[in-house]
């Protein structure tokens, strides 16, 4: 896999599991932490300040419990992303029959901004997973030997490969710069990956 052709960031974590916890990217756009939550270990009562992008690597409930005794559900599977807005104070617990591998993209644009570019079209190897003022989150599947049509990329955008590819562990993040490229699977497996672009 040949992700945009591109200057990418030197990053890493090493991809999934990921145990220990690591925070890989800590920029003026996004900070990316990426944790293994544990079944049934509560945390201790925090808040998130900023929206957030979830990448989850395995199935799971995430059970979120507020000060007022509300209690909400927050259900994924192996390879959903999701979109989280800033919380108060509260405590998740996790519920799955193993660790969960959770990427989490917590934005630094301000939740109001307007975007002043158009992210680009792009060819049927995309399929757009979430759009909001803030981002725009792809889902790029390749089968083996295909490559995508060569766009133009406007965004700094983070790469989540979903599956192993010839450069990439799964879940092994790289944050790629804005320019010109196309994407190729040069493995013998089908390829899958999750691109959180960063609206400007």
């Amino acid at each position: 896999m040949l992700a945009m052709i591109v200057f990418a960031a030197a990053v890493a974590h090493a991809g999934i599991p990921y145990d220990p916890p690591s925070i890989p990217i800590d920029n003026a756009i996004a900070r990316v932490a990426l944790s293994a939550g544990k079944p049934g270990e509560l945390t201790k009562p925090h808040v998130h300040l900023n929206n957030r992008v979830m990448i989850y690597f395995q199935n799971g409930t995430n059970t979120i419990r507020y000060p007022s005794g509300k209690v909400a559900a927050e259900h994924f599977r192996s390879g959903e992303v999701q979109w989280n807005n800033a919380m108060g104070t509260h405590t998740a617990e996790i519920s799955a029959v193993g660790p969960v591998d959770i990427v989490h993209v917590e934005l630094k644009s301000p939740p109001g901004m307007v975007a002043r570019f158009k992210p680009p079209a792009l060819d049927a190897h995309f399929k757009s997973e979430l759009e909001n003022n803030q981002v725009r989150v792809l889902r790029l599947r390749l089968a083996p030997g295909e490559k995508t049509a060569r766009y133009d990329e406007p965004f700094e955008h983070l790469l989540v490969p979903l599956t192993k590819s010839a450069r990439l562990q799964s879940g092994e993040v790289q944050w790629l710069a804005p320019g010109a490229g196309a994407d190729e699977n040069a493995g013998a497996a089908p390829y899958e990956a999750i691109i959180v672009e960063f609206k400007k």
